[in-house]
């Protein structure tokens, strides 16, 4: 038994059109069995260097959160209030070191931690997170949209942290550039027209690079780039009994 699980980013046209680098950035990560750890972010575009701290937060949240899951078998608030303070300080230190403002690294953040019966997520700005089970309505994990822009670096930024428990067996997570086709704003409720075919493409791959491909032709595909001009980020997780969990580390 374990989860499959991949992730991957695409620069959207109007960067693409403007020389600009991709702002967003995902991680996933299989600390233990039974255990996926996932982290994405989605720079700021009035920040210089928001795909640098797009970058450095991912990074230092998941391998935070693998820390913690490593340590103990149910992530809990303080092991995410942990993982944020060690992205701030990796921020604090990535703008010493590059002579700037930690305003130039600003970027939003979402990371958990999943297992087949809990998950931990802390999130600051925008970027949507889904569970399913079978028998089951897809579910939105804490709230995807953010009043007002807000960034990591912001140290007065809104936090949430969200432990729901109970059975899970899909996960899906995004950045904003795809949140108006996962989710009704006015109600944050899932499409499960979007997501079901999602679930099933899970249901039928044989690994995480198969996953990874499915995702990667997913975002570059023309059919996505007539409704999203923007960075997007998707992350995917389905609990397979029948299958070992494949190793996936920093």
């Amino acid at each position: 038994m374990g989860w499959l699980a991949a992730v991957d980013y695409r620069q959207g046209s109007l960067h693409r059109a403007h020389h600009q680098p991709c702002q967003d950035f995902g991680l996933v990560v299989k600390p233990s069995i039974g255990c996926v750890v996932g982290a994405l972010a989605d720079g700021d575009s009035g920040a210089r260097l928001s795909h640098i701290g797009a970058q450095s937060a991912v990074k230092t949240a998941a391998a935070s959160l693998s820390g913690s899951a490593m340590d103990h078998s149910e992530t809990n608030g303080e092991d995410l209030e942990t993982a944020l303070q060690a992205v701030r300080d990796a921020l604090l230190k990535e703008a010493s070191d590059r002579a700037c403002a930690v305003e130039e690294l600003a970027t939003s953040l979402l990371a958990f931690v999943l297992t087949e019966e809990r998950i931990a997520a802390i999130r600051v700005g925008d970027g949507f997170l889904i569970s399913g089970a079978p028998s089951q309505p897809y579910r939105t994990v804490g709230q995807p949209f953010a009043a007002v822009p807000v960034s990591v670096t912001d140290p007065d930024a809104g936090v949430e942290i969200t432990i729901m428990d109970g059975p899970v067996t899909f996960v899906a997570a995004g950045t904003e550039g795809l949140q108006e086709l996962t989710i009704r704003p006015e109600d944050g409720r899932p499409y499960s027209s979007f997501l079901r075919p999602l679930n099933s493409y899970l249901s039928a791959a044989e690994s995480d690079d198969e996953i990874h491909l499915g995702i990667r032709e997913f975002l570059r595909s023309d059919r996505l780039a007539e409704h999203v001009e923007d960075d997007v980020t998707l992350l995917l997780c389905g609990w397979r009994a029948d299958r070992p969990q494949e190793a996936l580390a920093l």
